[in-house]
């Protein structure tokens, strides 16, 4: 049987109230504790921006890469399409009290875990944007207690693996949380769930009879406590590094812990003095970190958390709780009771002015202009005939970190479809990215036949035939060599008006000139082409 220690401080009011009250509770004390802080103070404080919400006890903020920005609270899910200027709950399917974590993954999936009765479901994925919510785990033991403190998914790509922890410990989902694996860590209060970059695991736990900062070198099957220190937050550094907002029991007195050597040793960066910790940070694309301090502000560092400045949001009647980053670089702030808050940051995003297309007969000319970048290395253009399934059709260089106006364009000739849908894949240097809206173009009826020449040409083994079809008949496309002997017959079939393609593989033939023809109601034509191996 695995011994727990009771260590105070915390443990007395754990012991006075329910896992799914606590979270209320910490929220309560950090903003009545009084903090001395040794930092810079900015010269500037940045404007927050109210943006609405007052009164919802708000627990988490989440942006996904359209901007839609998602508030979890006791009552629900907001969600707001328009940067905040409006809000719409977004309960279909949840039967939830408390929501406590947000995460949304790298297909836009949104997930969310809080406190909820028994049976029913503690944790629940959307996958139309928040409109509708299916529950996917309960306590996931059979065990009364349903209440879900953490999800993500590490790596936040195909392939990767589901964490989640509630009451009963941490647990892992491989087939995208059909079954779920129980790991050696078996008590509640598991947070921060996260992987560092030189591939080791770990999560704090702000619960006084297992506080810690855990570790895992198996991708979380088995956990090892590494300190004793309650973790209330953590950030995990592009460097491998990783800051932890810790309560210190021994000493009775909180700080921002840091550890550099993947989590054999952590340290006080005595950045921020006295027995308040940090709720929440933030990193951003050009590793300016944020750390929220419930009660007081927001801090930002530039330098991996050596030093702080004021970022402001102070003077709030209650704590700052969480801090979400958008792709805009702006940083979002949700306050216990009063509301949500946004500001810009320091990043200079990318910033799209326009992003256009213009069609005339067979093509497509893509347009974008930009006011701004940062980093960045250069735009991916993606295709896609049903807004659904993309595919990428070129590249353009991007001009690094500017603050001029810069004019890209793209040609797209390969047009097979009536309707297109193109969108931008911005990547940074550092290989991060983030998508532009989609933007649909409809390719006009053809107003007369056509067949065009192939590409390419000469070819080896295959190349592309590209024809237009002006009324809707039966067509057929064939293939012959020099002698006018039939070598392929590619088409013949009934067609709607409209443009068209089709491949030759000429594989089984021997080099030489070929002729491809059309016939239909009214037209044929014919071309050569060369076959070179």
């Amino acid at each position: 049987m695995q011994t727990k220690k009771q260590i105070p401080f915390l443990s007395d009011i754990h012991s006075l109230f329910p896992i799914s009250s606590y979270n209320k509770i910490i929220i309560l004390i950090l903003s009545l504790l009084t903090t001395v802080f040794t930092l810079e103070i900015s010269a500037q404080t940045p404007q927050w921006q109210f943006m609405g919400l007052a009164g919802e006890e708000i627990y988490d903020i989440a942006v996904d890469d359209s901007g839609n920005v998602f508030v979890a609270s006791w009552t629900g899910v907001f969600k707001s399409t328009d940067n905040g200027v409006s809000w719409a709950f977004k309960n279909n399917g949840l039967q939830i009290g408390d929501i406590y974590k947000l995460f949304i993954d790298y297909e836009g999936n949104i997930y969310l875990c809080g406190s909820a009765n028994f049976p029913g479901y503690g944790l629940y994925k959307s996958t139309d944007g928040g409109e509708n919510w299916i529950g996917i785990a309960d306590t996931l033991n059979r065990n009364p207690t349903n209440n879900f403190e953490d999800v993500t998914i590490i790596p936040n790509a195909l392939g990767g693996i589901i964490y989640a922890s509630n009451y009963y410990g941490v647990y892992r989902s491989t087939d995208n949380g059909i079954t779920w694996q129980s790991t050696n860590f078996t008590d509640p209060g598991a947070r921060n769930i996260g992987i560092n970059t030189n591939g080791y695991m770990f999560f704090g736990n702000a619960t006084a009879s297992w506080f810690g900062i855990y570790r895992s070198t198996d991708l979380g099957l088995s956990w090892e406590r590494h300190t004793f220190l309650g973790v209330s937050a953590m950030v995990y550094l592009r460097d491998g590094s990783i800051l932890a907002g810790c309560y210190d029991p021994g000493l009775g007195e909180s700080g921002i812990y840091k550890t550099t050597n993947n989590g054999d040793t952590w340290f006080n960066t005595n950045t921020f003095s006295g027995i308040s910790s940090p709720s929440d940070f933030s990193l951003d694309k050009n590793n300016d970190i944020y750390v929220s301090y419930a009660g007081f502000a927001v801090y930002l560092s530039t330098n991996n958390g050596n030093s702080w400045i004021n970022y402001g949001l102070s003077g709030l009647g209650h704590s700052v709780i969480c801090m979400a980053i958008d792709s805009s670089g702006y940083i979002w702030a949700g306050s216990h009771l009063d509301g949500v808050y946004r500001t810009e940051g320091r990043t200079i995003p990318v910033e799209l002015v326009s992003f256009s297309a213009t069609a005339k007969n067979n093509n497509v000319l893509l347009s974008w202009v930009t006011a701004s970048e940062l980093n960045n290395q250069g735009f991916e253009i993606e295709k896609s005939f049903n807004n659904t399934n993309w595919f990428i059709i070129g590249f353009v260089n991007g001009s690094g970190t500017t603050t001029n106006i810069n004019h890209y364009s793209f040609f797209d000739n390969e047009i097979i479809s009536d309707v297109q849908y193109y969108r931008l894949k911005q990547i940074d240097y550092d290989g991060t990215y983030e998508y532009s809206n989609t933007i649909e173009v409809e390719i006009s009826t053809p107003t007369r036949f056509s067949l065009e020449q192939n590409y390419p040409n000469p070819f080896n083994p295959t190349t592309q035939i590209k024809y237009s079809i002006k009324d809707a008949g039966l067509v057929q496309l064939k293939v012959y060599d020099i002698l006018g002997k039939e070598v392929a017959n590619l088409v013949k079939e009934n067609k709607e008006a409209g443009f068209y393609a089709t491949k030759f593989d000429a594989s089984n033939l021997p080099s030489g000139v070929y002729i491809y023809q059309i016939t239909t109601t009214g037209f044929m034509q014919a071309r050569k082409m060369i076959l070179t191996k």
